[in-house]
């Protein structure tokens, strides 16, 4: 999935013509005025960003570390499991599992510090959300069913965002949908950058 904005560019082409007289005397006519060629309609810029409150930068973080004891008894999950996403994905970087297995219903959060892409990554897919000040683009993924997965970037720096995604891979939540889904990945979001800028104000 990769989104490109494109912007036109305007050429101006000019044509000079030159006659020749080919008897008398009478030299080289004046050359008629030269004609360009009208450039053509500026193509409106992409969406953008809003401003961030704040900047945020994630290098040296521990993912495990954005959810507090406390906001993981609020969201029902164990202790989080570091992972690594694969490596040829846009969206890699170091992350965290939190899951509430064997319950049911089956909620699954990740966190990952995504480096090397902003949360421009999703713009323009689904509405524009804010979390805590902080704009956040959500989309599905290849392969989940939209229906019980969404995926969020918070924009936090420049070229660098905090990935939250929330899934419900058995299907057994009475009522999920896509919304539901980018809601609950709110919800870690919002805990993420709450401990996220407490660490930073140390």
């Amino acid at each position: 999935m990769s989104l490109r904005w494109v912007g036109g560019l305007a050429g101006l082409v000019v044509a000079v013509l030159l006659a020749v007289s080919g008897c008398g005397g009478g030299g080289l006519p004046p050359s008629p005025p030269s004609s360009a060629v009208p450039a053509g309609p500026t193509l409106p810029a992409g969406p953008t960003l809003p401003a961030r409150p704040t900047e945020l930068r994630l290098e040296g973080t521990d993912p495990c570390a954005l959810l507090s004891d406390g906001q993981r008894q609020q969201l029902g999950v164990h202790r989080g499991v570091r992972a690594r996403g694969s490596e040829s994905s846009p969206l890699k970087g170091d992350s965290c599992v939190w899951t509430n297995l064997p319950k049911s219903p089956d909620n699954a959060w990740s966190g990952r510090l995504v480096l090397g892409q902003g949360a421009g990554y999703a713009l323009g897919r689904e509405p524009l959300r804010t979390v805590d000040g902080f704009a956040a683009t959500t989309t599905g993924s290849t392969g989940s069913d939209p229906a019980y997965y969404c995926l969020m970037l918070v924009d936090v720096a420049p070229g660098q965002s905090l990935l939250a995604q929330y899934g419900n891979g058995a299907k057994d939540y009475p009522g999920m949908n896509h919304q539901l889904a980018c809601d609950k990945a709110q919800q870690l979001a919002s805990d993420m950058l709450s401990t996220l800028r407490s660490i930073k104000q140390r």
